[in-house]
């Protein structure tokens, strides 16, 4: 290409530039309609009704939260209860309560609870009310020494939970419970000096050792089942030994031995276990020597009936287990 054309070629490229550039400035500027102007106002009409119904609903979270947490816990929580025999500080005052027993009585449409307090300066007062926020009628049944006994009455079938507020120098603490955790009797009984309500105490804690002695024999009966299932499969692989290859007489035999272990396994968790009963059983008559005749007499014809009842002795068990071996 000859300098003359490259030269031609250069200044076409110019005019075409400067063409475009005049065209652009020749473009007018379209001013905003009327109807986009309402657009946009409209948007920004609708930016602030969200900003202020998230406000209001807000504000409107913030009252039920707080209104429902002034009784219950946080919804997590809804299920749980306060735990029997459990020592609770009240705020900063120095005192405490523990929640001993809370029974529901049906027929009654009424609740006992009976609760510990230590450290009370002043007055105590009390208030309760079900999951659906119904007032329920509180009264001091019984008050000596620091435990307390309270009546709640008017109790709806339909309660689902309860929760009650104990306050003491203006600090309040709230003690729930539910259906599920509550001792539901047919009847509630009230005493009318101290001893009866220990005595009631002492009681429950026997029932409650003898049904834990019961749960542990139980899982006597259980593993003393596994060890006759063992027994069985060692007694039946044995049988078969001397027509399996040499392969398969050796993986029999290691079924055998680990058989074998889990059987003294059992055993030894039978042994634990039986420990655990005569534990018990010496908690009981601990238990019992504390209450007085009339109660014992009682409480010794339920005792004997458990007594009664199989129980598999790790004695028995290990004079099988050495007569099989």
């Amino acid at each position: 290409m000859s300098e003359s054309d490259t030269e031609a070629e250069q200044l076409s490229i110019l005019h075409l530039q400067q063409t475009l550039h005049g065209e652009r400035q020749k473009i007018p500027v379209q001013p905003v309609s009327k109807k986009v102007e309402r657009i946009v106002r409209l948007e920004h009409a609708g930016k602030k009704k969200s900003y202020l119904t998230a406000a209001v609903g807000a504000v409107i979270g913030y009252l039920i939260f707080f209104s429902s947490s002034f009784w219950y816990p946080t919804q997590k929580a809804a299920s749980d209860y306060t735990p029997i025999g459990q020592l609770q500080e009240i705020g900063k005052t120095g005192s405490s309560v523990t929640v001993i027993y809370w029974a529901y009585a049906q027929k009654q449409n009424a609740m006992s609870v009976e609760l510990d307090m230590s450290a009370v300066k002043g007055d105590v007062s009390f208030a309760a009310v079900d999951k659906e926020r119904r007032d329920i009628p509180v009264t001091v049944e019984f008050s000596q020494s620091g435990t307390y006994i309270l009546k709640l009455d008017s109790v709806q079938q339909d309660f689902q939970a309860v929760s009650l507020r104990v306050t003491v120098q203006d600090k309040t603490i709230r003690l729930y419970t539910n259906e599920g955790q509550v001792d539901h009797v047919d009847e509630l009984t009230f005493y009318s000096d101290l001893d009866g309500y220990y005595q009631a105490r002492i009681k429950r804690n026997i029932l409650e050792l003898e049904q834990e002695i019961q749960q542990v024999k139980d899982s006597i009966q259980q593993w003393d089942e596994e060890i006759s299932s063992y027994k069985e499969q060692i007694a039946q692989t044995k049988a078969r030994l001397p027509y399996l290859s040499q392969k398969q007489r050796t993986d029999a035999q290691n079924s055998i031995t680990a058989w074998e272990k889990q059987i003294e396994d059992c055993q030894g968790q039978q042994k634990e276990a039986n420990e655990q009963i005569s534990q018990l059983t010496d908690e009981i008559n601990a238990q019992k020597n504390m209450i007085s005749e009339e109660g014992v007499s009682e409480l010794d014809k339920k005792c004997n009936e458990e007594e009664m009842k199989q129980n598999v002795s790790e004695s028995d068990t290990q004079k099988e287990w050495e007569e099989h071996r």
